[in-house]
């Protein structure tokens, strides 16, 4: 298994997007966020806080804040932590910076602005202004299905040009988009980590993305890890069992909201209530028997695979 990214100067590798547990009453359950952090280092992981699995734009602030100091506390330097500050506004995410920067965030990973409709000028003045006045290296974060702004190609030869930025997360799903990121890396300089797609996770690795960021980690800690080093050491067995694994959760995506299922999914596993924050909606009983009997055969298929090891 590789060793985990250490630092923010080179993003690569795989990063669990933490969820954030809450308890029955939306607080955050502390002693859960800490046993998730343990589990998913030790898989192998680096970590992502408060990105869109974190729930960052629907937490109470106090919520968050208290959030990222846990995580930050408990990684305790073991990996890269990549913190998502995406806000609606400039001078709302660069505070959001300066929060990620004083509990001891390596990155910071910044969406679009939402909410207002703003065209690819704003968008590049927006990203550069928080480039220039962020401690932290930057990443540009592409999720247009939430954002409702995509990033551009021009978006991105743009700021890329500032040193302060040093890659791009894609959840765009776009294939053109990340085709063209890939073949210009060495005139962008920029690290490309893949967001979504896991059903062709195997697909991506061999492209030769230089990360993935997968909420499915939260589940099965490890196992994208399990696929990169397989897929690179030409090891198909070994690839088409991870990617099964991950194939099992994407099944269950089907049956409920992915975020509700990934954190009763997670409380199934001993990791908080399972409580997403309002109004996001809860599952159905139907999608909770799926969710039952997709943990457990993760369970079996985690212990075969161990076996074989």
């Amino acid at each position: 298994m590789s060793a985990p990214l250490r630092t923010g100067d080179d993003l690569t590798g795989v990063f669990c997007p933490l969820i954030t547990p809450l308890d029955h009453d939306g607080a955050l359950d502390r002693p859960a966020l800490e046993r998730h952090v343990d589990r998913v280092v030790a898989a192998g992981d680096a970590v992502m806080a408060l990105g869109t699995s974190g729930e960052l734009p629907i937490l109470p602030a106090v919520v968050a804040e208290e959030a990222l100091e846990v995580i930050a506390a408990q990684l305790d330097g073991r990996t890269a932590l990549v913190c998502g500050v995406g806000d609606v506004g400039t001078e709302r995410t660069l505070a959001n910076v300066r929060r990620a920067k004083a509990a001891g965030a390596d990155v910071v990973a910044v969406t679009t602005p939402f909410y207002y409709p703003v065209g690819e000028p704003e968008m590049i003045a927006h990203y550069l202004e928080v480039a220039e006045h962020s401690d932290l290296p930057v990443a540009i974060y592409n999720i247009p299905v939430n954002t409702h702004l995509p990033v551009t190609r021009t978006v991105v030869e743009r700021v890329a040009a500032h040193p302060n930025v040093i890659a791009i997360k894609d959840s765009g799903g776009d294939a053109d988009l990340m085709r063209w990121l890939l073949e210009t890396r060495a005139e962008t300089g920029l690290r490309v980590l893949q967001g979504t797609d896991e059903a062709h996770a195997t697909q991506h690795w061999a492209s030769g993305i230089d990360g993935y960021v997968s909420g499915l980690e939260n589940l099965a800690p490890g196992t994208m890890l399990d696929l990169a080093d397989a897929v690179r050491s030409g090891d198909e067995a070994a690839a088409a069992s991870a990617q099964q694994r991950l194939d099992t959760i994407l099944g269950v995506m089907e049956h409920g909201f992915w975020l509700s299922v990934l954190k009763e999914g997670a409380a199934l596993q001993g990791i908080g209530s399972g409580r997403v924050s309002p109004p996001l909606p809860l599952l159905s009983l139907t999608a909770r028997a799926h969710l039952d009997e997709a943990i457990a055969t993760l369970g079996s298929e985690e212990a075969a695979t161990a076996h074989l090891a």
